[in-house]
């Protein structure tokens, strides 16, 4: 485990921090405690200890939900991905050419094909990258940002992406630097991630979905945008969307009393199993593909939803955020 509570932060350098709350992930075989802190300048919140390089490859394992969501699901998800982030900018960008990171098994990238990207990924996980190659067709460099950008396959893309995965990074502030390095001049830069800032943290508390072990850092609009600047970006526009209030529900009072009772672990294992035993093609991946680029190019982009203009929408309080950044 790594103490970061001394450490400078992320984002502003301030050393000091306040503990939030302390919980423990059984269902996810995380080891010990699990301690949610807020830097005291910028509000950065950031899990402390944390993981350490070793222990965190070995939750992203069976166990790691995304991996147990079935691909038609998954290339479903991909239209409201797409119409919040890429149809923003898909007209201002010229040459159509993407780097999606943290790519999973490629989804993403495999509908912007279809649509007529040349869209490429980078991925940490040598058996995820390797699906989205063989199930896709998908070029994808295995491993980290950083190390692509060492690597001599480095290029650099109108357009780079990266959709829930700076959450789950040990340092930010090194993989946006990264980012700034791939992006081309006049380029773009979208990050979506949950937002640290969210108000129905205070309803949900510790049953908000963007709290989970997977999740080292969340951000607020405020300090996602400070970090991007501070590699020389610019930003040109930032959001929230989930943006309806909610309360604690049912399941959420369910799965906080199986955890209070010790039941949490094995109640997640038996899912698990279940869910693995389900998880298959469903079908022509062809078709789930086709069908995705079908109704992206038929549905309005988000800001055109009703979720653009919903009760949190004003003060970007909604659970998720995306921030739009340049290179000059």
């Amino acid at each position: 485990m790594i103490d970061l509570s001394q450490q400078p932060c992320e984002v502003c350098d301030h050393a000091g921090s306040e503990p939030l709350w302390t919980t423990t992930w059984p269902e996810h075989r995380y080891p010990g405690r699990f301690t949610m802190r807020r830097c005291a300048s910028c509000g950065l919140l950031f899990n402390s200890p944390r993981l350490d390089d070793e222990q965190l490859g070995a939750l992203y394992g069976r166990n790691y939900y995304f991996f147990n969501r079935s691909e038609a699901k998954e290339l479903g998800r991909i239209v409201s991905m797409y119409q919040r982030t890429v149809a923003l900018v898909a007209d201002r960008v010229t040459e159509k050419r993407s780097l999606d990171i943290g790519t999973g098994r490629g989804y993403l990238p495999a509908v912007m094909k279809r649509l007529g990207w040349d869209a490429h990924g980078v991925e940490i996980s040598p058996d995820v990258a390797q699906h989205a190659r063989r199930r896709f067709g998908v070029d994808v460099f295995t491993g980290t940002i950083e190390q692509y950008v060492a690597s001599s396959l480095k290029q650099t893309f109108p357009l780079v992406t990266a959709i829930d995965v700076i959450e789950h990074v040990p340092s930010p502030r090194s993989f946006v630097g990264a980012i700034a390095q791939l992006v081309a001049p006049g380029g773009r830069v979208i990050v979506d991630t949950p937002n640290g800032a969210a108000r129905n943290i205070e309803s949900k508390r510790l049953e908000w979905g963007g709290f989970n072990p997977f999740h080292i850092y969340l951000f607020s609009v405020e300090n996602l945008s400070r970090l991007l600047e501070r590699s020389g970006l610019t930003i040109e526009r930032a959001f929230s969307y989930h943006n309806t209030p909610q309360s604690r529900s049912m399941s959420d009072t369910i799965r906080g009393g199986l955890k209070r009772v010790g039941l949490a672990g094995p109640a997640a294992r038996a899912f698990f199993v279940l869910k693995g035993m389900r998880v298959s093609p469903n079908g022509s991946t062809d078709v789930h593909v086709e069908r995705a680029a079908q109704q992206i190019r038929s549905t309005p982009s988000w800001d055109k939803t009703d979720d653009a203009s919903a009760p949190l929408a004003h003060d970007r309080a909604g659970d998720n955020i995306v921030v739009i950044a340049r290179r000059a």
